[in-house]
């Protein structure tokens, strides 16, 4: 729908049309973006010439391959993150001597022999704090009793370590972000959506009354469930659910509902972001349990594997809260109550300043925001970032 009567949709504004810009303003910049790239092209320069009797393959992994980007809270960085691939021909390493084939080529690079710092399993790339992010270079070899399947060296165990992040994001994550939420009543598809789905779907919304969109619903949801959890746990990273873990358990439950009609697609992403603790497998008694979340794409690869009790609980604590506060603003969209309730509620997880800003962008009414006195003390307020809403960027070739 083209937005030209902003009177009109003072009450019409659907919250996850908020959400959505907000998200949105958080990403890459263009800017930013070309940054990333450069700097990923230069690095794959120098790795691909690490011997030249070995096939060096380059390819970027995480979010930056998800597509769910988040801007880091204040004094952070993107962590952006690249494979190295080493493919070797009738000879056995040790992981250590692939740790160190890579460490070699950067360290003793002029450009990044000053930025390299040793981590467990990468090698990250600290630039300076202009480039607002930094790049973790992990070296791998194939698998060959599991197509696509990776082995990490780890340093600390001198082990190596399976992992199928391709497998990941592009047999199975990327395939679940094709299937589209079912809604109860007929809607317009806009134009992001896939010529599948509109083969396929009659009565799909991807994304209602949200605008332009480049992202799929699952996409979007992924990165709501980021940005919250890095504002809640920006005081206690110990304790901070990993990214791909947050991935792997949103996917699961999107997946088991996407199929089940809902009234809309708020009520879609409650249900959603309400299973997710279902699908973090617990083993033992309580306080001495085992935890698991295992990669669809290569099952011996364990998401919790450093969980603890402790890291259990804190999950269930952030997640409630955040859960309760999405329950909060569907019953309040349900019972009519305004946009200023809904936008009060939103503000306690976003942010005042960002849950205006959104709203105009949509349009809103001003005089639903004109008293931002409402939505004053209710916490998680942040300084203020740029206005303009950047384009999505996508990585390696995604969209």
């Amino acid at each position: 729908m083209n937005i030209t009567n902003l009177k009109s949709l003072s009450v019409a504004v659907n919250p996850l049309s908020v959400i959505d810009r907000i998200i949105a303003e958080l990403e890459l910049t263009y800017t930013q973006y070309k940054d990333a790239v450069k700097s990923y092209e230069s690095v794959a320069a120098v790795l691909k010439n690490i011997h030249p009797s070995l096939e060096i393959t380059i390819f970027p992994q995480g979010s930056m391959r998800l597509g769910t980007t988040v801007r880091p809270i204040q004094g952070e960085r993107f962590d952006l993150d690249i494979i190295c691939l080493i493919t070797l021909s009738g000879i056995i390493y040790k992981p250590e001597q692939i740790f160190n084939l890579v460490w070699n080529a950067l360290s003793q690079d002029e450009t990044y022999r000053h930025l390299c710092k040793k981590k467990n399993r990468c090698i990250r790339l600290e630039y300076a704090d202009g480039r607002k992010f930094y790049l973790d270079v992990t070296p791998a070899v194939p698998d060959w009793m599991q197509n696509g399947s990776l082995y990490v060296p780890d340093r600390e165990l001198k082990i190596w370590c399976s992992s199928h992040p391709i497998g990941f994001c592009d047999s199975w994550f990327k395939k679940a972000c094709e299937i589209l939420p079912t809604i109860r009543r007929p809607v317009f598809l806009n134009a992001s959506a896939s010529a599948t789905a509109l083969a396929n779907r009659a009565t799909v919304e991807p994304m209602p009354e949200y605008g332009a969109f480049e992202k799929t619903p699952l996409q979007r949801i992924v990165q709501m469930l980021k940005r919250d959890r890095d504002e809640y746990f920006q005081n206690d990273t110990d304790h901070r659910p990993s990214s791909i873990l947050l991935t792997t358990i949103t996917t699961h439950s999107y997946s088991y509902f996407v199929n089940e009609p809902a009234a809309d697609l708020l009520e879609f992403v409650v249900k959603v972001v309400a299973k997710l603790p279902e699908y973090i497998n617990a083993v033992g008694t309580v306080g001495f349990r085992k935890f698991s979340i295992a990669n669809p794409a290569n099952p011996i690869e364990n998401f919790a594997d450093g969980w603890t009790e402790e890291h259990y609980q804190h999950f269930l604590v952030w997640h409630k809260r955040f859960a309760d506060v999405l329950q909060k603003v569907h019953q309040s969209r349900g019972r009519g109550l305004g946009m200023d309730e809904m936008l009060k509620t939103l503000a306690v997880t976003f942010g005042n300043d960002r849950v205006i800003r959104a709203a105009k962008t949509l349009g809103a009414d001003t005089n639903a925001l004109h008293d931002v006195g409402k939505l004053r003390g209710m916490g998680g307020t942040l300084g203020a970032i740029g206005t303009t809403v950047p384009k999505t960027i996508y990585f390696g070739g995604e969209k």
